[in-house]
Order: structure tokens, then C-alpha cells, then sequence
């Protein structure tokens, strides 16, 4: 985690959210990470969502769900607009069991096959904690993303780019989109991904000041190791918001999840340290390379 102070970051993306998208009015922007979990729908509807999503220009977003199905209730709500993708996570407390259920499989297919869904994530997987990428019904979620064609969504929190990489490479025919950039992994560490898996997709949500940090400075722009890996690939990177309850480092998994709340703020920060970047980069982050991975013309 980034140890700047939570208060200052907090009035960074106050800030930015009245200096960068005064109205939430900028150009389209493809947000390739949200959510619509069970303790989201408590204080927020998938209308409400849809709104929030159409007056900060979002051209599209991916969501996934727990239960999986809320990504559904958000794509009738918002239609073409929303990307769903299946969550292993089935029920409330899917997180604890989908690896052990022949269900998971069973209902990923399904959806699959009726075009429902248009990718499988996000899969979480934390360095010391079941389940193991080796596990046979990840194992089988994989094949159906091959079989059907469709991108892997993967949270991995670990200090290393190692569980990922053995993940990647052994499955380089699966398009996966690497969640959160790793979280604390560094601009150093992504670099053998992008170099050494051509099928990835590096994805920079949940890199704001107060979570995993380290993506940009005081000033709100990326750092210089960063900011040269991107401009170097500008094609391989994906932005979202990751609008979820650890933005106010303030709950619990027990209580109502309030982070769409803070969705326009998420969103002007990437905006802000996207704008310095050349303007064909602008274009690959904001947009096209999202469209390009899902084949939106």
C-alpha cells in the first residue's frame, strides 16, 4: 500500500474532479473496470449507475458482479454501454468457495455460450491464500475463455510479477487483462509482462494516490518510469475507475459499499495524467485500444 497521507491524496482528487471534468463532461472514455456487487446495490441501482456513467461521457464500461448476475441487471439497465462479464463469485460470498464448486464452470458456460457475457473476471488471487492458479475449475475457466474467445480479467496481490507471468505464459493464446497493473508492482515489473505475454492487456485501475499508488507523482502525473513504459507501448495499457469500498479506507466488508460514490473523482484523476500524455496516446488509453480488445467499432 502507498503510505502518502489519505487526506491530502482525497483533496488531490477533490480537485481534480472540478479542474479536469468540470460538468463530468470530457471526451468518450472507455472505463474498463467497474463494479455492481451485492453491498453497491444497497445504496445505489443500476439506473443510478447508468446515469452517473452517461454524465462523465463514458462511451462503455466492463462490469463484473457479485453475485455475477447484478452485471446482467447493469446490462439491461444501460444497455450497449455495459460489458458484462461472468464473476465466479455467484453468491454473496462467492469469493470463498467458486473455486471448489462445479457450478462455477457449469454457469460460466452457459452464459458464454448465450453471449450474455463477454469475459470472465475479475478472478482474485492473493499471495499466500486459496485458491492457487493451478486449481481445476480456474483451470476450466480458462479453457472457456479460449473456447469462446473472450478476455480473463485477473487480480493477482502479490510483491512479484511471477504468479502472473506463469499464468500468461502458459495460456498465450487467452487474452487477459491484468487488473490494477499488479497493485504495488512497479513500472519495472510490468515491463517482462508486456515483453514476454503479447496478449495482454496492462490495466491501471485502483492506481490512485490512497490504494496501491505508485503510478504518479504529487502533481497527479505519471512518474518518469511509468510515463515512459506507456508512451513506449501505448497499445498494451487499459483505464478504469474501480469505483469499490476501499476508496475511503473507512469500511468493512460487512458494511454498504459507497465507492460509486466517489467514481467522478476516480475518474478525473486518470483523466488528468492522461491529458499530458501525446495526443495518439490520449486516444489508445482513453478509447481505442478498449474498442480494439472488444471488437466495438
Amino acid at each position: 500500500m502507498c503510505n502518502r497521507n489519505h487526506a491530502g491524496a482525497l483533496l488531490l482528487l477533490l480537485l481534480l474532479a472540478f479542474v479536469v471534468t468540470p460538468g463530468w463532461s470530457q471526451q468518450p472514455f472507455a472505463d474498463v473496470h467497474v463494479h455492481f456487487n451485492w453491498d453497491q446495490k444497497e445504496i445505489i441501482s443500476a439506473e443510478q449507475i447508468v446515469t452517473r456513467l452517461k454524465r462523465a461521457n463514458i462511451a462503455f464500461a466492463v462490469v463484473s458482479a457479485t453475485p455475477s448476475e447484478l452485471a446482467l441487471e447493469l446490462k439491461r439497465a444501460g444497455g450497449e454501454m455495459i460489458i458484462p462479464f461472468f464473476s465466479p463469485y455467484t453468491h454473496t460470498l462467492g469469493k470463498r468457495d467458486w473455486y471448489l464448486n462445479e457450478r462455477t464452470v457449469l454457469l460460466a458456460e452457459k452464459g458464454l455460450r448465450s453471449g450474455q457475457y463477454q469475459g470472465i473476471g475479475e478472478v482474485h488471487f492473493m499471495a499466500g491464500f486459496r485458491p492457487k492458479t493451478d486449481n481445476p475449475i480456474f483451470i476450466r475457466l480458462l479453457a472457456l475463455a479460449h473456447q469462446y474467445a473472450v478476455p480473463v480479467l485477473i487480480h493477482v496481490d502479490a510483491g512479484s510479477e511471477q504468479k502472473f507471468a506463469d499464468v500468461c505464459r502458459q495460456n498465450p493464446a487467452i487474452r487477459f487483462i491484468f487488473a490494477h497493473a499488479g497493485g504495488n508492482l512497479h513500472a519495472s515489473q510490468i515491463r517482462p509482462i508486456i515483453e514476454q505475454c503479447g496478449r495482454v492487456m496492462i490495466e491501471l485501475s485502483a492506481r490512485d494516490p490512497w490504494r496501491y499508488g505508485g503510478l504518479t507523482g504529487d502533481d497527479g502525473l505519471l512518474l518518469p518510469a511509468w510515463r515512459e513504459l506507456i508512451i513506449e507501448y501505448p497499445h498494451r495499457f487499459l483505464v478504469g475507475t474501480d469505483p469499490v469500498w476501499k476508496v475511503t479506507r473507512t469500511q468493512t466488508w460487512d458494511q454498504t459499499d459507497d465507492g460509486w460514490d466517489y467514481f467522478a473523482q476516480l475518474l478525473a484523476y486518470h483523466r488528468h495524467w492522461i491529458a499530458a500524455l501525446p495526443a495518439a496516446a490520449q486516444r489508445r488509453l482513453t478509447l481505442d485500444n478498449a474498442r480494439q480488445l472488444f471488437d466495438i467499432r
